[in-house]
């Protein structure tokens, strides 16, 4: 009789392991131990039609987890059974190489996206903790989303104090106009995800009519996928991740759960940042503002002098082009703390309606000194100190206290020297009554390239005349940081 001839049909994943090496090997010596011979061919990945019959001969599935993916066939078998128990083993071997192989094969695969989802996160890291404001770490969490899960819209929704309303502060595919609309959050897709469900995926919104008749806009087909993930910060909801719109309608997996989940984490944790920062911000404002009033006390024709100054200063520096939120805050500050120095200089001296004496004086340049060694101790306000301390140089270096000249002053300072200057023109003193903004500007501009910067003159007179014309004016809109 004929030798038995063995066909094994190899499952993909084991294709290589069964032409050479120890499995190849293994099953070799058990077909010669049956007095037969061995011939593999591959499978594709998948494929379900293993039935190839064999006229006369034997098959066995081999299988993994209920899935077959090959088979075993045997011709020629002897009828003592021999051949029928070197298959079974050699079915029985194939299967734990197969399981051990997916095994591997899963492992590597859950430690390579595990690898990717971690240097995403760890890449976007840095770009977010380094914005400031809610619709910066919007953008960037917004743009990184839509590139990652292939989506056509994205968008990150804040609540507001009441809880009531959602705005959208960053948005990918959505209209421009929708930007800072407050949409209400009773009956809305967006409640589920507040209330009952911490990540809602919806791969078939119309398959869920409860959902299917909240959505708002416009889709490409009824059949769209949706993915809502609530910010979480200390137990807060602070707002939604919404992902909408996949390219090639294709379906959120496990995988994309999870980078969700990562991504609105690290959104809820900057957002909150800043609102703790903007909340310290305030604070710090406030109290600067009781400094400046406490100043403005010491003598009533000076009542709110620092407050008007600091919006002439940022009114000005925005017209000089200064876009920094940063930078105006800084100029902001300066105005407001310009004479904070005055707190340590006499009261006969600051309200002598008279003209002072050439000590009185003396004693008046202090307050410069003083003012910056009040504030630069004050982490982070180490600019505001510098602006305070040279608020009275002048551009062609006659100044003090330390006869800066030109572009040597910071530009705040020279923004109070001209904003000071102004208001005290116009504002009744001890020793003269305010006069008429046409006057005042004529003088600045008989100092304009002496004791002011031409640029900041021609700026600050654009303001004045725009105030003046204009309805909200800029200096109604310049502490609006």
């Amino acid at each position: 009789m004929s030798a038995a001839r063995f066909r094994l049909l190899s499952p993909e994943p084991l294709t290589e392991h069964l032409r050479k090496g120890p499995l190849y090997e293994a099953l070799s010596g058990l077909t010669r131990l049956a007095s037969g011979d061995l011939t593999v061919e591959a499978v594709p990945f998948g494929q379900s039609d293993y039935k190839q019959a064999v006229h006369g001969g034997l098959q066995w599935p081999i299988r993994y987890r209920g899935q077959q993916m090959g088979a075993l066939f045997c011709t020629n078998a002897r009828e003592d059974g021999v051949a029928e128990d070197t298959a079974r083993a050699m079915v029985s071997c194939i299967e734990h190489a197969l399981g051990r192989e997916i095994a591997i094969t899963d492992l590597a695969d859950a430690l390579m996206t595990g690898y990717e989802e971690l240097n995403l996160l760890y890449t976007l890291l840095p770009a977010i903790a380094t914005k400031g404001q809610p619709a910066d770490i919007g953008d960037v969490l917004v743009a990184e989303t839509a590139r990652t899960l292939n989506c056509r819209r994205v968008s990150l929704l804040a609540l507001d104090e009441n809880r009531e309303n959602y705005q959208v502060i960053a948005s990918h595919g959505l209209p421009a106009e929708l930007s800072g609309v407050a949409i209400p959050i009773a009956d809305s897709v967006a409640a589920h995800a507040l209330w009952d469900e911490d990540l809602l995926v919806v791969n078939e919104v119309s398959k869920r009519p409860d959902l299917s008749r909240l959505s708002r806009g416009e889709y490409e087909t009824d059949a769209f996928a949706v993915v809502r993930v609530p910010l979480e910060a200390r137990g807060e909801a602070l707002g939604f991740l919404t992902v909408t719109e996949r390219t090639g309608h294709a379906e959120f997996t496990a995988r994309d759960r999870k980078l969700l989940e990562g991504l609105s984490a690290m959104g809820a944790s900057a957002l909150l940042n800043c609102q703790l920062h903007e909340a310290v911000s305030k604070q710090m404002l406030s109290t600067i503002h009781a400094l400046a009033s406490a100043v403005d006390a010491k003598d009533h024709y000076t009542h709110d002098h620092a407050g008007r100054v600091a919006q002439l200063c940022v009114a000005t520096a925005r017209q000089l082009g200064v876009t920094s939120a940063s930078q105006c805050r800084e100029v902001e500050l300066a105005g407001l703390l310009h004479d904070i120095g005055k707190i340590g200089i006499p009261d006969a001296i600051l309200t002598k309606p008279s003209r002072l004496s050439r000590e009185e004086y003396e004693i008046i340049r202090t307050h410069t000194d003083i003012g910056a060694r009040i504030v630069e101790h004050v982490p982070g306000l180490e600019e505001v100190a510098k602006a305070i301390l040279h608020h009275h140089e002048r551009h062609d270096g006659l100044g003090y206290p330390r006869g800066l000249c030109g572009d040597a002053i910071p530009l705040a300072s020279k923004l109070i020297a001209v904003a000071d200057t102004f208001d005290t023109l116009t504002s009744d003193r001890p020793y003269h009554k305010g006069g008429a903004t046409e006057t005042a500007l004529k003088e600045l501009e008989r100092c304009n390239g002496t004791q002011f910067d031409p640029q900041v003159i021609k700026a600050f007179a654009e303001v004045v005349v725009q105030d003046q014309e204009q309805t909200p004016s800029p200096l109604q809109t310049a502490l609006s940081l």
